[in-house]
């Protein structure tokens, strides 16, 4: 008996995906954007939209664009943007609830401009996040999600400082 359990155990864990579990999905997220430049700080709103991909229930990968946000400070405007590809580890907590990590790679764009220059930096670095969804339909999900987006080394006129973007966000995920 004892033999069965733990086979049936290593079946589920190992091979037991069911089509519910595997999906491909679309989806879009509203939030707040941080930008933290030379002991400043300003808030604003940001947008994305994301193509992911369900392996199993432990295990998805995920596209994503976003607008980061337009900020002023400093006396200059900013603006920022993403591209990025990462990988989701999900642990379910309920039948519908699951928390998830999120670690990936992304392109971030960010674009200054003061009375009489602008400049644009983009690099690739790593991202971090985490957060929780929720499925409340057989398709559709709900979730809220805290970044990291990564530090942005910046040269100007007066020297050198470092941008710093964070975000949280709430979103809404449709299975295809």
């Amino acid at each position: 008996m004892k033999k069965a359990i733990a086979m049936a155990a290593m079946a589920m864990i190992c091979g037991g995906v069911s089509a519910a579990e595997v999906s491909t999905y679309l989806g879009g997220d509203f939030g707040s954007s941080k930008l933290e430049l030379n002991q400043q700080s300003e808030t604003t709103s940001s947008f994305g939209a994301t193509l992911g991909y369900r392996f199993n229930e432990y295990l998805a990968v995920e596209l994503k664009a976003q607008r980061l946000g337009n900020w002023s400070l400093d006396g200059a405007n900013y603006r920022a943007g993403a591209l990025k590809a990462s990988v989701l580890g999900i642990l379910p907590v309920s039948q519908n609830a699951h928390l998830y990590g999120r670690i990936g790679y992304g392109r971030n764009t960010l674009e200054a401009s003061a009375a009489s220059s602008k400049s644009s930096l983009s690099r690739s670095q790593l991202l971090v996040g985490a957060g929780i969804s929720y499925q409340f339909g057989p398709r559709w999900s709900a979730r809220f999600e805290l970044n990291h987006q990564g530090d942005q080394p910046i040269s100007y006129s007066l020297g050198q400082a470092r941008a710093t973007v964070s975000q949280y966000s709430l979103g809404l995920n449709f299975s295809i």
